[in-house]
């Protein structure tokens, strides 16, 4: 259960960061995002034999982190207005 942590935080933030597919485009899109994060991580970290646990979860969540203050600044843009 506590595998799918930075999985379901990297495709909500992914979600926010989309703004023009509809509803279920984003879902699958945000969980196709969420799945190639967390195996590019996992392999940077085999790579560089520096694999743990911990240590993935600390960098997916970063990632996830820096994705949504992206969105949010994003959004904030052009005098707050949102296009969708």
């Amino acid at each position: 259960m506590h595998a799918l942590l930075p999985a379901r935080g990297a495709a909500g933030a992914i979600a926010a960061a989309l703004r023009g597919p509809d509803p279920l485009g984003r879902a699958v899109t945000a969980l196709a995002g969420a799945i190639a994060v967390d195996l590019l991580v996992a392999q940077c970290m085999l790579a560089a034999h520096r694999w743990s646990a911990g240590g993935g979860v600390v960098v997916v969540t970063g990632f996830s982190l820096l994705v949504l203050l992206v969105a949010l600044v994003r959004g904030r843009g052009a005098g707050g207005r949102r296009y969708d």
